[in-house]
């Protein structure tokens, strides 16, 4: 069963959709960055929102600098209703 929650929490912004889709595969916020063409802070906060709900995952979080980043197991269960 879809969360109609997280999709459209995904949806509502374009940028966050944006963000989303980029991590087809792990990426750091600067490749996303310069991929979707937001500004780094923004794309730090746009981050920060989708772990919190659990779409996205970081797997180095040891790393204090060039953190990579990839759509969870949930994350991806939404990419097919989002494209």
């Amino acid at each position: 069963m879809k969360n109609w929650g997280d999709y459209s929490f995904i949806i509502r912004s374009e940028n966050r959709k944006k963000v989303f889709l980029a991590l087809s595969k792990p990426k750091t916020p600067t490749e996303i960055s310069k991929e979707v063409e937001l500004n780094l802070g923004y794309i730090s906060n746009i981050i920060i929102s989708l772990i919190e709900r659990k779409l996205i995952e970081c797997l180095n979080p040891e790393e204090k600098r060039h953190r990579l980043y990839r759509r969870s197991k949930k994350g991806e269960k939404l990419v097919g209703d989002i494209n």
